[in-house]
């Protein structure tokens, strides 16, 4: 029979409470600070993982924030295997939001967020900031759009039903003043 492991006396050494002072992005790992800075008892972890809402197949990549709070799992105690679980509210980092709403926001003010009980999608992005969406094989969009801003479009165009510019129709629009036969017409006016 394998025999136990022992528990450590002290609870808390295996969960305690910090905050992150640092993070290595190539490493994916941060090291935490916690204890009790007023009593000279403040010690930092040695480089650890961050827990990930996804970490297989599908992957998500959400860095923690330097002073952020974390809760440090140690299995053992043994603070070289532990784990960073981040996402602890605090008046640095409040909530972004107090609603059913789902939202994620950014650094630099980027909010992505879904609302289900008005069935709302939005992104909004900072000033200067891009998107773009890359789909070779397509993309579809069935709704009604509106786009406020100049358009640019590098290939083809087709309509299959009319397209309208001021009010006026490409395919049923007619010119005055012209004759009948060979003629062409001006350019628009």
């Amino acid at each position: 029979m394998k025999q136990q492991e022992d528990i450590p006396a002290d609870l808390s050494e295996l969960i305690r409470l910090g905050t992150v002072a640092t993070v290595d992005l190539a490493a994916a790992t941060c090291t935490v600070r916690y204890g009790d800075p007023d009593d000279d008892a403040e010690a930092e972890t040695p480089p650890i993982r961050w827990l990930a809402p996804r970490a297989g197949r599908t992957r998500i990549w959400s860095p923690p924030t330097i002073g952020e709070q974390a809760i440090i799992l140690a299995p053992d105690g043994q603070l070289a295997g532990a784990v960073a679980l981040v996402g602890i509210w605090q008046d640095a980092f409040p909530p972004p939001g107090s609603t059913l709403a789902e939202l994620i926001e950014y650094a630099d003010g980027a909010k992505v967020g879904y609302d289900p009980e008005s069935h709302s999608l939005t992104a909004i992005l900072p000033d200067g900031a891009t998107a773009l969406v890359e789909a070779p094989g397509g993309l579809t969009i069935r709704a009604d759009v509106r786009i406020e801003g100049d358009v640019t479009l590098a290939g083809r165009m087709d309509a299959s039903e009319d397209v309208t510019a001021d009010g006026i129709s490409l395919k049923s629009h007619k010119h005055g003043n012209v004759q009948a036969g060979g003629a062409q017409t001006g350019e628009p006016l």
